[in-house]
């Protein structure tokens, strides 16, 4: 049996009687790379059998809470934490990429204008980390802190729960807003100017509306401790805060469509 590393041919035996390497067949071979590339594919299928029936499973859930916002979301408990992040990671890249195609499309124009007048394209590109990457981050940060300050004013309302659970239910009542945020995403790739009306419904109305839904879910059942108004004060007040201090990061590609290269192109 001739060696693979050094090439000696070795009349028997399970190591090279020249370098000690260890001798394996050509069949030997070939069967463990057949075993190992079908232990490969088996894995890949799994994942992709995982993944299917998880997007059915979230599917499901989105559609039955979108049809009955409040009375869905008012009983979702940590078993749909795992939803509740999905919904979360949506809200926060939905609204980055909104401005993402609402950037390529202006730009796209300019570099139609540059070929048109000048015979070549300026080839300008949106930057996508700068543009989706770092507000996504952001965005979620942001959410994440609001959820927090819910689940403070929760407890304030003497309310036993765990924050698993309030976040589970925070991102049941936030799901009517992200699809607000997924029309406003669709619309800006199509180049149609209103989408910012969706994104300030989506963004406003989960900062002003689904904190009280939270707490009145759960103070339905008793009237000790902090009030449903004060506790949606309360988180307000931090959400303010927030985005005074973050407002660089959240508002910058908003900033930039306000200014007056793009202000035609929404509508402004």
């Amino acid at each position: 049996m001739k060696c693979f590393n050094c090439q000696h041919e070795n009349n028997q035996g399970r190591f090279c009687e020249k370098c000690g390497t260890e001798l394996v067949s050509g069949q030997e071979e070939e069967r463990a790379a057949t075993f190992e590339m079908d232990n490969h594919t088996s894995q890949i299928n799994s994942y992709k059998v995982t993944t299917k029936k998880m997007s059915k499973q979230y599917f499901s859930y989105f559609t039955q809470v979108l049809k009955q916002p409040y009375v869905s979301s008012s009983t979702v408990g940590s078993d749909h934490f795992l939803n509740g992040i999905i919904t979360i990671i949506l809200y926060s890249l939905f609204i980055p990429l909104m401005f993402y195609f609402v950037f390529k499309g202006v730009l796209s124009d300019i570099n139609k204008f540059g070929v048109d007048f000048f015979g070549s394209s300026v080839n300008i590109k949106p930057p996508f980390v700068d543009i989706v990457i770092i507000p996504f981050f952001a965005y979620l940060i942001f959410i994440l802190l609001v959820i927090i300050f819910t689940f403070v004013a929760i407890r304030l309302g003497r309310m036993n729960v765990s924050y698993k659970e309030v976040m589970a239910r925070f991102g049941a009542f936030l799901i009517p807003f992200v699809s607000l945020l997924a029309i406003g995403l669709i619309i800006s790739m199509l180049k149609i100017k209103f989408f910012l009306f969706f994104f300030l419904l989506g963004f406003v109305g989960s900062i002003f509306m689904v904190p009280p839904l939270v707490i009145a879910s759960y103070k339905k059942d008793t009237k000790s401790g902090l009030d449903v108004i004060y506790g949606s004060l309360f988180i307000y007040v931090l959400s303010f805060i927030s985005i005074s201090i973050m407002k660089d990061i959240l508002f910058a590609a908003l900033r930039s469509a306000f200014s007056g290269l793009f202000g035609g192109y929404i509508g402004l």
